[in-house]
């Protein structure tokens, strides 16, 4: 049970319990390099009540990911990049992170279709090709680990 304790004359109690629920929310982490797209998914799932982390910087992404130990991920797969790749590898190679949800997202669909061909390298994630409609992704998201 959540208590709060609250001081006469502040708020502290108010913050406490604020800052509990935001603890207990689902952490989704995004991987992008539009900084436009991270701030849409950003802008989408703090509305709905979700804790998100955006990074457009895929090399160091992995300890990050490690250290936040997110519910779920969106990783952007591009043509002609590989460090999208290696970092669906690392993250179902290593334990600390091979329990993770991931969704991948690709404006082309035959990377997609190599992600899901090669689930023993990448893992069985979800996949959704770009565009896609915010209803969408966060129906995915939903239907991966839960509400926020």
């Amino acid at each position: 049970m959540l208590r709060a304790y609250l001081v006469p004359g502040s708020n502290r109690g108010q913050d406490a319990v604020e800052d509990r629920s935001q603890e207990q929310r689902k952490h989704i982490f995004a991987i992008n390099g539009s900084p436009d797209f991270l701030n849409v998914i950003r802008d989408l799932f703090q509305e709905e009540d979700y804790n998100v982390t955006t990074t457009n910087f895929v090399p160091n992404s992995f300890e990050q990911i490690a250290a936040l130990d997110p519910d779920a991920l969106i990783v952007d797969i591009a043509v002609g990049q590989r460090a999208g790749w290696e970092l669906l590898g690392r993250l179902n190679a290593e334990a600390a992170t091979t329990g993770i949800p991931v969704l991948v997202v690709s404006t082309d669909p035959r990377l997609l279709e190599r992600a899901q061909e090669h689930a023993a390298r990448y893992g069985k994630n979800r996949c959704l090709v770009k565009p896609f409609g915010l209803d969408e992704i966060l129906a995915h998201i939903r239907e991966m680990v839960g509400e926020a």
